[in-house]
């Protein structure tokens, strides 16, 4: 078993900052703290986005610590929740002490049109060709879990409106501000129906973690919080091939082996990869943490709120704390440590011990869930 005992964040949003030195920001107190012999950079799009290759060397470069071992982790947007499995790994295996994992992008210098032809190089070029992008994909999801399950139009909206909230409780969240849920769903359409507030914003940012050993947790601080359980799994990457555009089965399976692993049954709060409100409801339901087909309901009575029955992302989520693709699945480390060790302000779920986050690549191509805990 392995413990985060540190962890830091920056503001998302469109920053000035370049990714070098996003990545000194969120860095560079935690290593005037900690020893670190091992480094694993999660980063997707260093060379499309900044022209940047060999990220990780760079970035040792330029933090001086340029003898430290390092990698670089692309899975796309689920980026972050591998580069975590890695630094298990490379923590279970006697390789390395005490690893960094620093997730990091730079985005917004490109336009919109620029970073979505990016993003969908990950889909088949069968179904680029076809006219396919990842928010077109989730307008289908939308439209086809409508039709299936009788939901209203206004549940996905809700999603957006319960996360926007919990972002303006975030200092930093890309987007901090309330919406209504007429704001929500009068803002311009992306895709049919979803709407502009319900996607997540183009960021900037960066977020880190420190793990070591959980034998060894105790010796940094008094309040580690534990990786009980990780599990990764992956899917085709045709959608055209897949059975039901409902179901997304590495999540599904990620998710078991987390919880098979960690042994536990019930957690008391969630981050997952919201980069549409669809997505949020249908990952729930795959984890188990709503009823299939009827997780939609959840959103009319605040059962996903910060003080509901299963908080689901607390941080904002990527829809308002922003999604900067290599950044995001440590930041729901990050969030999940604060959860658990109490120090996450006025958005803190009480009684807060275990937690779960969902990193997923692509539109289910692959996934990881992690289950921390506030005990081994």
């Amino acid at each position: 078993m392995v413990a985060i005992i540190d962890a830091n964040l920056t503001r998302f949003g469109k920053r000035k900052e370049s990714l070098l030195e996003l990545a000194g920001e969120v860095v560079l107190p935690l290593i005037r703290k900690n020893e670190i012999d091992f480094v694993v950079v999660s980063n997707s799009y260093s060379g499309e986005f900044n022209s940047l290759s060999g990220i990780n060397n760079l970035i040792t470069t330029y933090l001086s610590i340029d003898r430290v071992p390092s990698i670089r982790v692309d899975n796309t947007s689920g980026s972050g929740g591998s580069a975590i499995l890695v630094a298990k790994s490379l923590l279970d295996s006697k390789i390395a002490k005490t690893v960094l994992v620093l997730g990091v992008e730079k985005m917004s210098e490109k336009n919109t049109k620029q970073v979505t032809s990016v993003i969908a190089s990950l889909l088949p070029s069968e179904e680029k060709i076809a006219g396919l992008t990842l928010p077109s994909l989730a307008g289908l999801m939308t439209k086809e879990y409508m039709r299936r399950y009788n939901a209203s139009r206004e549940a996905f909206a809700l999603v957006a409106v319960k996360n926007h909230y919990n972002g303006s409780l975030n200092p930093y969240a890309h987007i901090q501000k309330v919406l209504s849920l007429d704001e929500v769903l009068n803002s311009p359409i992306i895709a049919d129906p979803l709407t502009l507030y319900e996607f997540t914003p183009i960021s900037d940012g960066a977020s880190a973690i420190v793990m070591v050993s959980d034998e060894d947790a105790y010796s940094f601080t008094n309040k580690p919080v534990f990786i009980k359980g990780i599990g990764a799994s992956s899917d085709t990457s045709y959608l055209s091939e897949r059975e039901n555009i409902l179901s997304i089965n590495a999540v599904k399976i990620a998710g078991l082996t987390a919880r098979k692993m960690a042994k536990v049954d019930q957690v008391d709060f969630a981050e997952l990869h919201d980069m549409a409100t669809v997505l949020e409801i249908v990952e729930a339901e795959e984890l188990g943490l709503l009823k299939k087909g009827e997780g939609w309901k959840a959103y009319y009575d605040n059962y996903t709120a910060i003080n509901g029955e299963i908080p689901i992302n607390t941080s904002g989520g990527l829809n308002s704390k922003g999604h900067p693709i290599g950044a995001s699945g440590v930041a729901q480390a990050v969030e999940a440590f604060l959860q658990i060790r109490n120090e996450a302000g006025s958005r803190q779920v009480k009684n807060a011990r275990v937690g779960l986050s969902l990193s997923m690549a692509g539109f289910g191509n692959s996934a990881t869930v992690v289950v921390y805990g506030d005990e081994p």
